[in-house]
């Protein structure tokens, strides 16, 4: 039908490719987005402290990666560290390898881009809140630290879900980025494949309609999040 031929999808080994490709995807997705978002509270923290030279260190680090795309951070990363010339030993192989891998590299260049974005959403969500709430836990004695924890933190989140569910969305997204620098994610192995079969449309349809599932379960679940710990007087759950 259409001319499409996925006869090629019978092979073990490209089955075995795709999951092994959706696995290392989901992988670099959670640890990035995890990183993110404490990336984001450590910076909304930062900035509630009202310390200039801190204030000024946490706006340029959104500005940076907020402002720039995220392949040439991925790019920066992984050419930057392998010039560095750290190498470890591989106890397998004998071999110098580089002490971070494109893996590692991808990994930490989708953190601080998703922090950079969270930041700024953690902050939105403390400003929106009312500050009856802050003045009330001052009055009952919580410190700066276990105001922001126990408090502020919380209330920001409930507040800030819908910005942060668009941020982990795209940031699961640009995984498909990492491939650039060999990182064997989907679209990773969706090259391989389709070099290997020249089945260009047959793989990328492929690939689309998996990214389709795995986002929208995604976003499914955020949105089952965000209905669950709804703020009242905030967003759809009120």
């Amino acid at each position: 039908m259409f001319g499409l031929d996925y006869s090629w999808l019978a092979d073990p080994a490209y089955q075995q490719w795709l999951l092994t490709g959706v696995v290392n995807t989901l992988k670099l997705a959670a640890l990035s987005s995890a990183a993110a978002i404490l990336i984001g509270m450590l910076g909304a923290l930062g900035l509630t402290l009202r310390i200039f030279w801190l204030d000024a260190l946490i706006e340029l680090f959104v500005e940076v990666f907020r402002n720039t795309p995220p392949l040439l951070q991925m790019l920066f990363a992984y050419f930057t560290f392998s010039n560095l010339g750290l190498k470890v030993t591989d106890p397998s192989t004998g071999l110098s390898v580089p002490l971070l891998s494109a893996f590692a590299c991808a990994a930490i260049s989708l953190s601080l881009f998703g922090g950079a974005l969270a930041t700024e959403a953690f902050r939105s969500g403390i400003e929106t809140m009312p500050r009856s709430i802050i003045d009330a836990a001052r009055s009952l004695g919580y410190g700066r630290w276990a105001r922001f924890w126990r408090i502020e933190a919380p209330i920001a989140t409930r507040i800030c879900l819908p910005g942060l569910t668009n941020i982990l969305t795209n940031l699961f997204k640009t995984t498909s980025q990492a491939s650039v620098i060999t990182v064997p994610e989907l679209m990773y192995y969706a090259g391989q494949i389709y070099n290997d079969t020249f089945r260009t449309l047959e793989v990328m349809i492929l690939v689309l309609l998996i990214y389709v599932v795995l986002v929208s379960i995604l976003t499914f679940a955020m949105a089952r999040l965000e209905a669950f710990m709804a703020f009242p007087g905030y967003g759809r759950g009120h």
